[in-house]
């Protein structure tokens, strides 16, 4: 990973106005920046995967995270690099239900349909409802998700 990145990645860590969640949003898409050559894939989960549930777990709090990516932005530039198209993803979509739907079927795709679209958006919304800290919410929805598999 970049020393930039390292660097930022550190003291965002120890930042309280940033959540969790944020946190390993920054952590993941700039550690994968790194794993272009597809050498990640055994140590997390695909980006098929990856990708669209952390867009629909973000549209369940969707202002209050464009905030702190807001501030993620002007206090570590290079870790908002790294995260900059999902935040320009997320800024144009203002009906959100359209995102939604494109992330669930990119969902639905990587699952080989062996879930329905509706099931994950019950899920996510159970999650977070559950949960205060989305990040917390992650690991069940994907121990859920992958007892489709």
């Amino acid at each position: 990973m970049k020393e930039s990145y390292t660097n930022e990645l550190q003291k965002l860590y120890d930042d309280e106005r940033v959540s969790p969640f944020i946190q390993e949003i920054c952590e993941y898409y700039a550690s994968s920046r790194d794993y272009e050559d597809g050498s990640y894939i055994e140590e997390i989960e695909p980006r098929e995967i990856v990708e669209p549930v952390y867009i629909l777990f973000f549209l369940q709090r969707r202002e209050t995270l464009l905030d702190e990516l807001s501030y993620v932005k002007k206090k570590y530039p290079a870790l908002f690099e790294a995260v900059s198209d999902l935040h320009e993803e997320i800024l144009i979509h203002m009906d959100i239900r359209s995102l939604e739907s494109k992330s669930s079927q990119r969902l639905v795709a990587a699952m080989d349909g062996k879930i329905a679209s509706a099931q994950i958006f019950d899920k996510i919304e159970e999650l977070a409802d559950r949960y205060d800290e989305l990040s917390e919410a992650l690991d069940p929805f994907y121990s859920w998700l992958h007892s489709f598999s």
